[in-house]
């Protein structure tokens, strides 16, 4: 029992053809892609690829020098997994059974105008069938990326979706073999999303569909019926207290996973429990279950354009189309300069965001309130 790095201490001597790809590295593979590959892994223009070896002796060589909170080597909030995932990236590209993985259309841009954080990358596992795996990257530290990962909640196809979907359709297009798809937090809804929108054609190729803990879909905006042609092939892994991974509803099956961290922490894939070649089965906690039902009911009580305004609102304070970065380590002058940009909003507005912030206290305490009454009721 152990995580994924003890995973690949005990694995990692075994190439594909000796022991098949699992899900396991999959999710290696799809915390990878969160790095900034750019300028060492060839883009979509280019038919080249690169070993997995080759990428990290060309990226930790341009990185040497880079200061340790340079947004080159911490491409997430938080600074603890983004020094995890340095460790991951040294460990697996060193290891004979992922450093010959060759990448290749690797695709990223940033745009604060249109409101989008986009990233993927194409893998090619070495043996004979040299299959594919296609990562969609997740929500990095960036104000606009948190955004649009609130947009999924109130439009039928955020920015990052639609690029997500031409990305998997020119890939899979120029593919022979069967292909993987997967992502962690936003890149699994990516996954799912973009899967969704291949003809039957493309849909052949897929082998399997894999969300790890990335939010679903709002079936009232996005009909459920769109994912029923790829919704066998998905899989969704979700930690025992997840929070991410619960928002809206799943296209596919759940699987729930131990984790060696808590609450928030959860999220962090690097943290989930692995046994041999699967995943530690867990049990959602109560407060998880709790989660869900409150944002459901929450939900329910906003209309989509409500919902689209209070987010516009929201994250104009916190200035997302400024290009502003979420900083754990917060100043009080960051602070003030939201608290200024909240006092200059209208009377309306203001309303708007006392409204939602106040529905989400009250359903959260009727929620728990209920469960008590419940688990008493049990007891009598």
């Amino acid at each position: 029992m152990g995580t994924i790095m003890e995973y690949l201490d005990w694995r990692g001597d075994l190439d594909f053809s000796k022991d098949l790809f699992n899900h396991i590295d999959a999710l290696v593979l799809a915390m990878l892609s969160y790095l900034p590959f750019k300028d060492i892994v060839p883009g979509t223009e280019s038919r080249r690829a690169i070993s997995l070896k080759d990428v990290s002796t060309r990226f930790f060589s341009k990185n040497r020098d880079a200061k340790p909170k340079s947004s080159t080597i911490n491409p997430t909030a938080s600074p603890a997994l983004d020094s995890e995932l340095m460790q991951l990236f040294k460990k697996a590209a060193a290891c004979p059974r992922f450093e010959n993985i060759r990448l290749s259309n690797y695709e990223e841009y940033m745009d604060f105008v249109v409101g989008q954080q986009f990233a993927a990358v194409t893998y090619t596992l070495p043996g004979l069938k040299r299959g594919k795996v296609v990562a969609f990257r997740g929500t990095d530290n960036t104000m606009i990326g948190w955004k649009e990962d609130f947009e999924i909640a109130c439009m039928e196809q955020v920015p990052a979706q639609q690029s997500a979907s031409r990305y998997l359709k020119r890939a899979i297009g120029i593919f022979s073999g069967r292909v993987i798809v997967c992502g962690h937090s936003k890149g699994g809804n990516l996954a799912v999303y973009a899967s969704s929108r291949l003809n039957r054609l493309r849909r052949n190729k897929l082998a399997e569909i894999i969300n790890f803990d990335g939010p679903g879909f709002d079936f009232s905006i996005i009909p459920a019926a769109s994912f029923s042609a790829c919704e066998n092939k998905v899989c969704n892994y979700v930690p025992e207290e997840s929070i991410v991974g619960m928002l809206l509803e799943p296209v596919g099956k759940r699987s729930v996973v131990s984790s060696s961290s808590h609450g928030i922490e959860q999220h962090n894939a690097l943290n989930w429990k692995v046994a041999c070649t699967q995943f530690m089965h867990g049990e959602l906690s109560g407060t998880t279950r709790l989660l869900e039902q409150t944002l459901k009911t929450w939900l329910s009580d906003f209309p989509v354009a409500k919902r689209k305004m209070f987010i516009e609102a929201l994250f104009d304070i916190l200035g997302a189309s400024e290009g502003r970065t979420i900083d754990p380590g917060e100043n009080i002058k960051e602070m003030k300069n939201i608290f200024t940009k909240y006092s200059k909003l209208d009377n309306e507005t203001k309303a708007l965001l006392s409204e939602v912030f106040s529905s989400l206290t009250e359903k959260t305490r009727n929620t728990l309130s209920t469960s008590i009454k419940a688990n008493l009721a049990k007891i009598k």
